[in-house]
C-alpha cells in the first residue's frame, strides 16, 4: 500500500477511462479501478452510428484503449460489474452480485441510457443504437440494404440515415418536431439539414409520431404513423433523446436532478464522490444544466481528476463543442442556440455545402456552426471563447 486513495470509479465509457488516465498521469500511485456493466472493454461510440455501422472499422478499432495498456497503466479493469448501490457511510460500492468494493474517492461515470418510446419499447424489430452490440444488430440490415426507419430526428438519427442511405438502403426518419434538429441548430439549418438529406433519397415524416406497430413475416416491422401514413422497415432505430439513471444516487443522499449535480469540478454535495461525463448535471445560474458531448466527457474527467486528488484544477473551457458526420458534410459546433438567436452565414455558402453561421442573440454572438469549413471553425470558435470570456 502506498497509503495514497483508492479511486473507484463506476462506469465503462470515456469518462471513466480518461478520469483512470489522468490520474494516472498526474503521479497517482494508489489502487485505481474501474466497475463497468458491459462486457466488452471501453470503446468509443461516435462510431457506432458512421464507420462502425457501415464495417469501415472493426471492433477492435473501437477499443479507447487496447486491453494490455490498463494492466501497463495499474488500472483495473472489472467488466459485467453493475453497481447498484452506493454506501457512503463505510466509502462503499455494492455490485448486483453482492461484492462490496471500498473506495477512498468515488466517480461515478454511468453516462446516460436512451429514452424508450412506449409504443416501441416491445417491439423484436425496433431498438435504440447505444452499445456496440446495437451497432453490430442493426449493421446486419444496414449491410444488405435492408430498410430502415429511424424514429427521431435528432444527430445519431441522422447520422444512422446518412449511414443506412449510403448502404442503399430505403430510409424514412421519423420526427415530432416540424424539422430535424430544430432545437440544437434552430429553423434555418434544420430546414438546410433536412434538404441534404433528401438529395440522397430520404424521406421524413415530420411533424407525426409513431401510433401502432405491428410485426412482419421477415421480423421487421411495419410502423403506423399519426397522419395515417404506414412505414414498412426490417429494422427501426429509435433515437429520442437519452435519460440518467438517478435513483440509485438519490438512494445514497447524492443531489439529484436531471443526472448527479455536480459543481464545475465534479465534486458533488457527499465528500469523496465526483461525477463525470453525460451522468452530471452541473450548477448554474439558470439550474442544472445536462453535460453532454464526446468532449465535454473528456474536459469534466480530466478536471475531476484534478479535484479528488486534491490539485488545482486546470482552466478547460467547456463551450458545448460538439461534431458530426453525415455523408461528405463535417458539422462543427460550439456555444448555444437559443430559441430567438438570429443567424447569420458568414462565410461560404449553404448552398455550395461549405459554410460558416454565426447564432446572435440580443446582438451578441453565443454560438458558431460550421459545415466543411474546419480551419475557419477553429477561427471563429477561438473568437467566440473570447466573447464569452470578455466582462458584459
Amino acid at each position: 500500500m502506498t497509503g495514497e486513495p483508492r479511486v473507484v470509479i463506476v462506469g465503462g465509457g470515456l469518462g471513466a477511462v480518461r478520469t483512470a488516465q489522468t490520474v494516472r498521469d498526474l503521479g497517482h500511485r494508489g489502487e485505481v479501478r474501474i466497475l463497468s456493466a458491459e462486457s466488452e472493454i471501453p470503446y468509443d461510440r461516435p462510431p457506432l452510428s458512421k464507420n462502425h455501422l457501415a464495417g469501415s472499422l472493426d471492433d477492435s478499432a473501437l477499443a479507447l484503449l487496447p486491453q494490455e495498456s490498463y494492466a501497463a497503466l495499474g488500472i483495473r479493469l472489472e467488466l459485467d460489474q453493475q453497481v447498484v448501490r452506493i454506501e457512503p457511510e463505510d466509502h462503499t460500492v455494492v455490485t448486483a452480485d453482492g461484492t462490496r468494493v471500498p473506495y477512498d474517492r468515488l466517480v461515478i461515470a454511468t453516462g446516460a441510457q436512451p429514452r424508450s418510446l412506449g409504443v416501441l419499447a416491445d417491439r423484436p424489430g425496433a431498438f435504440p443504437l447505444r452499445t456496440a452490440t446495437d451497432s453490430r444488430r442493426l449493421a446486419t440490415t444496414v449491410r444488405r440494404g435492408q430498410p430502415v426507419a429511424v424514429v427521431g430526428g435528432g444527430f445519431i438519427g441522422l447520422e444512422v440515415a446518412a449511414t443506412a442511405r449510403t448502404a442503399g438502403c430505403d430510409v424514412h426518419v421519423v420526427e415530432a418536431q416540424p424539422a430535424p434538429l430544430l432545437g440544437a441548430v434552430g429553423p434555418d439549418i434544420a430546414r438546410w439539414l433536412r434538404t441534404r438529406h433528401e438529395h440522397h433519397g430520404v424521406a421524413f415524416h415530420c411533424g407525426v409520431t409513431v401510433a401502432s406497430a405491428e410485426g412482419r413475416p421477415d421480423g421487421g416491422e411495419r410502423l403506423h404513423l399519426s397522419d395515417g401514413t404506414s412505414i414498412d422497415a426490417a429494422a427501426v432505430v429509435v433515437g429520442v433523446g437519452v435519460v440518467r439513471d438517478t435513483a440509485w444516487l438519490a438512494e445514497a443522499g447524492l443531489d439529484v436532478a436531471d443526472g448527479l449535480v455536480c459543481d464545475e469540478h465534479g465534486g458533488t454535495n457527499l465528500a469523496d464522490v465526483f461525477g463525470v461525463g453525460d451522468i452530471v448535471c452541473r450548477r448554474t445560474a439558470d439550474g442544472p444544466a445536462p453535460v453532454a458531448h464526446w468532449t465535454a466527457a473528456g474536459t469534466s474527467a480530466r478536471r475531476a481528476a484534478h479535484a479528488l486528488l486534491g490539485l488545482e484544477v486546470p482552466d478547460l473551457p467547456d463551450d458545448g463543442f460538439f461534431w458530426s458526420d453525415q455523408y461528405d458534410l463535417r458539422l462543427q459546433c460550439a456555444g448555444r442556440i437559443d430559441r430567438d438567436s438570429e443567424l447569420a452565414i458568414v462565410a461560404g455558402d449553404m448552398t455550395d455545402n461549405s459554410f460558416v453561421a454565426q447564432f446572435r442573440t440580443d446582438g451578441r454572438v453565443t454560438g458558431v456552426l460550421a459545415v466543411n469549413e474546419v480551419r475557419r471553425f477553429l477561427r471563429h470558435r477561438r473568437e467566440l471563447r473570447s466573447t464569452e470570456e470578455a466582462p458584459r
